[in-house]
Parts: C-alpha cells; structure tokens; sequence
C-alpha cells in the first residue's frame, strides 16, 4: 500500500509544506519549502534546520543536499489520532517514545490519513 497527502507538517516553531507518503512499513514526510509565517521561501536547507529540530526521537532524516525527508517507521508509531486548532484539522502521530508529530491538512477531513496510518502501524 502506498497512499499519499499533500500536507503541512509542524515541527515546533515552523511549518513545511509537502508530502506525506503512507507506506506498509514507514511515513515519509517528503519537505518541499518552508510555509510558515516568519518566512515563504523555497530554501530546503532551512527546511532541514526545521526537520532536525522536530523532536527526533525514533524518527531519523534523509537529506542528500536538494532533498529533505522526515522518516517515521511504523512500528515506533503508538497511534494516529485527530485534531484541530481552531477550524484548521491535524493529524497527531504519538510515537511509542511518547513523542508526538503534527501534520496540519487545513480544513480539509483528516479521517482517511489517521485511519492508513493507525492501519500500517496496527500491521507492523
């Protein structure tokens, strides 16, 4: 299975823009450019400053200089589960070291995404 999202992911302190991939035996949140507010620039080497600083824990980064991804394995993931802020819906993604990974999907429905996350977890 492979199923993907065009999502922001929220590190502490930023928002990236990019891709969510839900795979049989891993989440790859693939950065695109750095949406958040302080600063709208297509600068993957910022991006990867933010992914770095995302609470890594089980979590490991690919970087090969134009490219940047956050891998989270599906057996370190606990569960998947919704939320918002404000009218805006999140995806939270605990981790089995108790960290948390938040993708924001704007006002769209997040069912889907938390249902094939919990799905390959649930599998691992």
């Amino acid at each position: 299975m492979e199923k993907q999202w065009s999502i922001n992911y929220i590190p502490e302190g930023g928002r990236l823009t990019g891709h969510l991939i839900v795979r049989d035996d891993e989440i790859t949140f693939k950065a695109l450019y750095d949406s958040s507010f302080k600063t709208i620039a297509k600068n993957i080497g910022f991006a990867v400053g933010a992914l770095a600083g995302s609470g890594g824990g089980l979590t490991y980064l690919r970087d090969d200089g134009e490219n940047a991804e956050i891998v989270i394995p599906c057996a370190s993931i606990v569960r998947a589960e919704e939320a918002k802020k404000g009218i805006m819906k999140r995806v939270v993604v605990t981790l089995t070291d108790g960290t948390d990974h938040t993708f924001e999907y704007g006002m769209l429905g997040v069912k889907k995404l938390v249902a094939a996350i919990n799905e390959v977890a649930a599998a691992a």
